[in-house]
């Protein structure tokens, strides 16, 4: 609900109240406000249970991040994908700590699917980006996180890429392979692919722009990752996570620009409370409610905002920068239900909302796994692979 004093300043507000309108009307006007003003945020959104075409797995891949946007009649899913298996030791004798699931940070790469329809089935097509090991380039390794967008007449594929950085927390304290990991993992950025049809795409006829986003260790702390895009009034606003110094807990900061492209301008950290800690956010804004959403992921214990850490979470901002809990918070716990059977899930993450000319979602995609997926063989179990789902909104 949004405070009346912060549209009327208190002066001219009094005025009104001795002058203008009699106390009764006065205390209609305001009862009047406060409904309207609390009715713009009663979005809510529940889940249609799905089929196994609603989802989309790979037998030697984890499959992530799934972002899908409608262009020429056809579903187009960007996603992000790495091997099972060990990893290679000849190039750093520590590079184990990237063995399963955990190699995101070293080998993810950006793929491209395709589908007849929003629900699927979707087939992979080719990988789009994927790290070259160029020690000169600030991608050279994981290419995660695709958010894909469209501004204008060009397409906007955000994302996030990291190198290697051998002097970060060298003076820790921190166990030799978790700093390694960190020596990857905090120097990831954000950037994005520039192209004008889907087509380009697929020739290789797209701008890389160099980082939109990098941590500073300063106010974006560790990390600059998660990044979602939302056009309102003529500005982009990017969202994004980073996280306390020494691995401590989830924020979010937002920064603004007159163009997709940026350059974007920290604004500050949002929604930056411990105990309302979340990632993964996927963020639009709702013309018809004049309000910005976020689809996140909870990660907190303490059940302030939704009651299971890693629940999908709803949380708004009438400006972008102020945000709290939404109306109807909870969009799903750790569960999917096919057909009338509900399954509860070790995973529920990186949500990602489609939404129409008007800023309405109409299906939810998420990254998935029934059991935590983990392990180092080569071909992990079916329980334990990862997936891609695409939950249809009820409208």
């Amino acid at each position: 609900m949004i405070c009346c004093a912060a549209l009327i300043s208190k002066n001219s507000f009094c005025k009104v109240s001795r002058n203008n309108m009699p106390a009764y009307n006065l205390t209609l006007f305001i009862l009047f406000f406060l409904r309207f003003s609390a009715a713009q945020d009663n979005l809510e959104l529940r889940l249609s249970p799905i089929d196994s075409a609603h989802i989309f797995i790979q037998d030697d891949y984890y499959v992530w991040c799934g972002s899908v946007i409608e262009d020429c009649g056809k579903y187009r899913m960007l996603y992000s994908r790495w091997p099972h298996g060990k990893r290679e030791l000849s190039d750093d004798s520590l590079n184990g700590v990237f063995n399963g699931f955990r190699g995101w940070c070293k080998y993810s790469e950006i793929a491209y699917a395709v589908s007849d329809k929003l629900t699927g089935p979707y087939r992979h097509v080719k990988t789009i980006l994927k790290g070259d090991g160029d020690a000169k380039k600030w991608n050279r390794f994981t290419m995660h996180n695709p958010q894909i967008r469209k501004f204008g007449n060009c397409f906007y594929l955000y994302f996030i890429s990291n190198s290697y950085d051998s002097a970060l927390f060298a003076n820790s304290a921190f166990d030799r392979k978790w700093k390694h990991w960190l020596q990857y993992n905090a120097t990831q950025k954000i950037g994005a692919v520039k192209f004008k049809s889907f087509d380009d795409l697929l020739k290789g006829k797209f701008v890389v722009l160099p980082p939109l986003m990098q941590p500073d260790h300063i106010r974006t702390f560790e990390v600059a990752t998660n990044p979602t895009v939302a056009e309102a009034n003529g500005k982009y606003f990017m969202l994004f996570k980073s996280r306390k110094p020494n691995v401590g807990h989830m924020t979010f900061w937002m920064a603004t620009s007159r163009r997709p492209d940026g350059p974007f301008t920290l604004m500050s950290e949002v929604f930056a409370e411990a105990d309302m800690a979340c990632e993964d956010p996927c963020m639009w804004y709702d013309k018809k409610r004049k309000r910005f959403y976020a689809a996140v992921k909870y990660y907190s214990e303490s059940k302030k905002l939704v009651p299971q850490f890693g629940a999908l979470a709803l949380i708004v901002s009438a400006d972008g920068l102020h945000w709290k809990a939404a109306a109807h918070p909870l969009i799903s716990l750790r569960e999917i239900t096919i057909k009338k059977k509900k399954i509860e899930l070790a995973r529920l993450e990186r949500p990602f909302a489609v939404i129409d000319k008007e800023g309405q979602p109409v299906a939810l995609f998420a990254a998935a796994s029934v059991k935590e997926p983990t392990g180092d063989s080569l071909r992990v179990s079916e329980g334990r692979n990862t997936f891609n789902v695409c939950i249809p909104i009820e409208k």
